[in-house]
């Protein structure tokens, strides 16, 4: 049975082997550099570095949950949804009000915090949490604005439920990225 999901979640085989020969480096390697917050790699080459590393761990006998990734494969391109550890929230930088394109769901993790990143213009960004996907609410004290002064800000959910989001509220001229850490295991 296990061998049915990882083929339905193999669409290219050896495609991003060979993304990352020639890149230079193993598939190890390059699905490490493509997964870091900075990576500007496009979200199927993410995706495929996400599916090397947890394939990775099935062949070492350490992995641990499989339903978030058959959600991640299954996504469409254009929204993902995101399970913890670490990553960002906003698969391109916000440049407009409204919400990020990607959510996470952090229900196993002991607490997760956002960190709001300004790289250009003002904005204030608010994280926004939904129990049923559609009605959305910001969490309390969520709300964090940056600007020249103050160019990078953060939030903290202490026993996360539910689906979260990063909803820019303001924008004047902005460009912003919304990274986001779990703690725990």
């Amino acid at each position: 049975m296990a061998d049915k999901w990882i083929q339905g979640a193999i669409k290219r085989p050896g495609a991003f082997t060979a993304k990352a020969k020639a890149a230079g480096k193993s598939p190890t390697a390059y699905a490490s550099q493509v997964l870091k917050p900075s990576s500007s790699a496009s979200t199927r080459t993410k995706r495929q570095a996400a599916l090397a590393q947890t394939l990775k761990k099935l062949r070492a006998g350490k992995a641990k949950f499989l339903v978030p990734l058959v959600l991640l494969a299954a996504a469409p391109l254009e929204a993902a949804t995101m399970s913890c550890a670490s990553g960002t929230l906003t698969p391109t930088a916000l440049t407009a009000t409204g919400p990020s394109g990607n959510v996470l769901i952090a229900r196993a993790a002991p607490a997760v915090a956002f960190q709001t990143i300004r790289t250009a213009g003002t904005a204030t960004v608010q994280i926004e949490i939904s129990c049923d996907g559609t009605s959305w609410a910001q969490v309390q004290n969520s709300a964090v604005s940056v600007d020249g002064t103050t160019t990078t800000a953060a939030v903290s959910v202490l026993s996360p439920t539910c689906t979260y989001r990063a909803n820019a509220t303001a924008c004047a001229a902005c460009s912003v990225t919304v990274v986001y850490a779990c703690s725990g295991p």
